[in-house]
């Protein structure tokens, strides 16, 4: 007879996701570090967060850890007058994260197939454009 606490290893090794011990998972991670420690909003106008959750966790899970990244209060005090808006639809339309820059210039990234990791890279790059002030991480 198994003891609870070998019942309660059996069920979490289960349950774990399949993805924690791949190396690839890793390197990725250690980027999203690097990327998501210099994000700033300085040039940035309007971020507008458009995703249906019923398409499926797969499908929004970047545009939702974007829209935390961007809602989250270390960056908000890059750029307090920078507007962030969310809409959930129920249409069952692609999840879109649409950012109107300063100058009027706005970038789409249609989110379903995008990592966010990707997402915060090409922000950054179109934000160094506009701002020389921003770093862009090695």
């Amino acid at each position: 007879m198994a003891t609870s606490a070998e019942r309660f290893a059996r069920i979490v090794y289960r349950n774990w996701p399949s993805n924690v011990f791949n190396p690839l998972t890793r390197v990725i991670n250690k980027q999203m570090w690097r990327w998501t420690q210099g994000v700033t909003l300085k040039p940035t106008a309007k971020i507008l967060v458009e995703f249906d959750p019923w398409l499926g966790p797969e499908k929004t899970i970047s545009c939702r850890n974007a829209l935390r990244m961007f809602a989250n209060p270390k960056t908000r005090k890059t750029n307090p007058k920078c507007e962030i808006t969310t809409k959930i639809k129920n249409d069952r339309t692609e999840p879109i994260i649409d950012v109107e820059y300063m100058d009027g210039e706005r970038i789409i990234f249609k989110s379903a197939n995008l990592h966010e990791l990707e997402i915060f890279e090409r922000y950054m790059k179109k934000a160094a454009e506009k701002d020389p002030e921003i770093k862009l991480p090695q």
